[in-house]
């Protein structure tokens, strides 16, 4: 009865943490609206010819860019009769479904905007005077997609209006997929912005919309660590702990409320370790051919986080490690026969290479779709080539970049987005971990792999491998590399700190506690530089700890 009562608390716990965790995603999470009706042309040296009526002195021109990023436009302005006109500076509209804005200076009745790319569109235009007055064209009628959502300019471009970070790709794609658009990132397998598509088609080509899919994936990854978690500990308590520091996690929180691929990634690369594990405890009390569901769950989650992103299949490296080591302690135990073995390997290769590979393919189907110009194989092949061919090449310097061994201490956070204001305040939104899980889960780490003891070994050797495995191969892949790479091992980060609670008793659980309520602290601390809060400059440098830890330009 005592251990029902403690395993209900434990249950409402959780329930409060994924309410929590939820409520403090979608608080923010982005506009519902963005314009939508859009202005295009496929031609070069297409005209847009505004009449302000009289003459006006022109201050700003602000923009929301659709599909295409990076368009060019010569900028004349004129008047007088005929009207005279005086070349300005080129404009250049860079990020797409995001607001931007540049200054525009000199007088004139007539504004014209020349395309200088073949494929171009525009969701809105937002003209401002000198004094911030809003300019409304006499002849806006004849531009109707461009002057029917000024109201939703706020003024600058920010997390909350448009696109951040890699959602200008991930985003787009996943829009592009929905409208039988031809995708233009193809740097990453499909899956990923498919995951993303449902949000959009839901809730439309917003903020909201293209969020909503990574904050469902961030609570389904919580819930899935529960399950897990209850696997590994005997004490609910140390399950309860885990699903709070990684709900806590910044990396965690960040990444789930963008409109970016590796929420999903990870979601299945944990899956992908579930099931082995359930396989691993089935074996252990002699499951035999009952395990091979779980080995079907494992492979089918494997599937789904390589078609997301290549590194899924470090994942599943570590995974196939764990497989052999399986098998080869229970062979040596006895307690299966060579003939198990070989017919095992031999399921596997159905639930580990052919069914994955059936997942990868189905996912190439929409991109495959929108391109009449090659048959579904080459144009899968072709994709393959590209992937390596962009990722090999990945050279040079980026300041957010880091390396492998610097992203257990937040060696050097990635600035994702910066608004500063004339009011010394700013926005920000910075992919970093939460220090309480991070540096004190790598000194956990060492700690389990100096000394496994005999009681917790297979656990932790499992989860060690888990730990290690979407690290490893950054040792030698020669591209930059950044701090999100070690998202894949942050939820066996937290189940290495509750194993290393959990050995040494109350003492341990004190310890693993109190790194939960202070993850819980500096979540507080931090939220506004993870979440694009607007706070004082003074504020923000405060939070700035180290010296690579540059939050302000």
């Amino acid at each position: 009865m005592k251990q029902k009562k403690q395993s209900q608390y434990c249950q409402a716990a959780v329930v409060l943490i994924l309410i929590f965790y939820a409520v403090l995603s979608f608080f923010r999470l982005g506009n519902h609206y963005a314009p939508a009706t859009v202005w295009s042309s496929e031609e070069k040296g297409t005209e847009i010819l505004l009449d302000f009526g009289e003459e006006k002195e022109l201050g700003t021109v602000a923009y929301f860019l659709g599909n295409f990023e990076n368009r060019r436009f010569a900028l004349q302005l004129g008047k007088g009769n005929p009207i005279q006109w005086a070349d300005l500076p080129e404009l250049k509209m860079d990020r797409v479904f995001q607001w931007g804005k540049t200054s525009v200076y000199g007088e004139g009745q007539y504004l014209k905007l020349t395309t200088l790319n073949q494929y171009t569109q525009i969701n809105e235009l937002v003209l401002k005077d000198s004094q911030g007055g809003e300019i409304i064209p006499v002849n806006r009628a004849e531009y109707p997609p461009l002057f029917d959502e000024a109201w939703m300019y706020p003024g600058y471009g920010s997390f909350q209006s448009g696109t951040v970070f890699d959602e200008s790709y991930f985003a787009r794609t996943a829009y592009e997929h929905l409208h039988g658009i031809r995708s233009y990132e193809d740097t990453h397998p499909p899956l990923g912005k498919l995951c993303i598509a449902p949000g959009i088609a839901c809730f439309g080509m917003d903020p909201f919309g293209w969020r909503i899919a990574g904050v469902v994936a961030g609570c389904l990854l919580l819930l899935l660590l529960w399950a897990f978690s209850r696997r590994v500990f005997q004490n609910p308590w140390i399950s309860v702990g885990v699903v709070a520091v990684v709900a806590a996690d910044f990396l965690h929180f960040t990444e789930s409320r963008l409109g970016q691929i590796d929420s999903f990634l990870v979601l299945f690369m944990t899956g992908m370790d579930y099931f082995l594990f359930r396989y691993y405890e089935a074996m252990e009390k002699g499951g035999g051919e009952r395990g091979w569901r779980y080995l079907f769950g494992s492979g089918l989650c494997f599937g789904l986080a390589a078609s997301c992103k290549w590194s899924g299949l470090y994942g599943g490296a570590g995974a196939a490690v764990i497989f052999a080591a399986i098998l080869l302690s229970q062979y040596r135990k006895k307690q299966i026969t060579l003939r198990y073995i070989f017919s095992t390997c031999g399921v596997c290769v159905l639930f580990f290479i052919l069914i994955p590979a059936g997942i990868y393919l189905l996912s190439y189907l929409p991109y495959v779709a929108m391109d009449e110009t090659m048959g579904f194989w080459e144009r899968v092949w072709r994709n393959q080539v590209n992937m390596y061919q962009y990722h090999a090449h990945v050279s040079g310097y980026h300041p957010s970049a880091s390396q492998w061994f610097q992203w257990p201490v937040i060696g050097n956070p990635v600035r994702l987005t910066v608004t500063g204001f004339t009011s010394k305040e700013v926005e920000t939104v910075v992919f970093m971990g939460n220090p309480a899980l991070w540096w004190t889960g790598i000194l956990m780490v060492f700690g389990c792999l100096m000394k496994l003891t005999e009681r917790f070994q297979g656990k932790v050797a499992f989860l060690l491998v888990a730990y290690i495995a979407p690290i490893l191969p950054w040792i030698v892949i020669s591209r930059y590399s950044f701090l999100y790479h070690y998202y894949p091992s942050v939820p066996f980060l937290a189940m290495i700190m509750g194993c290393w609670a959990e050995e040494r008793g109350k003492k341990g659980m004190w310890c693993f506690f109190g790194c939960c309520i202070a993850s819980l602290v500096l979540l507080a601390v931090f939220y506004p530089v993870i979440s694009g809060l607007r706070v004082s400059q003074a504020y923000v440098s405060h939070l700035e700890w180290l010296p690579t830890w540059n939050f302000l330009p």
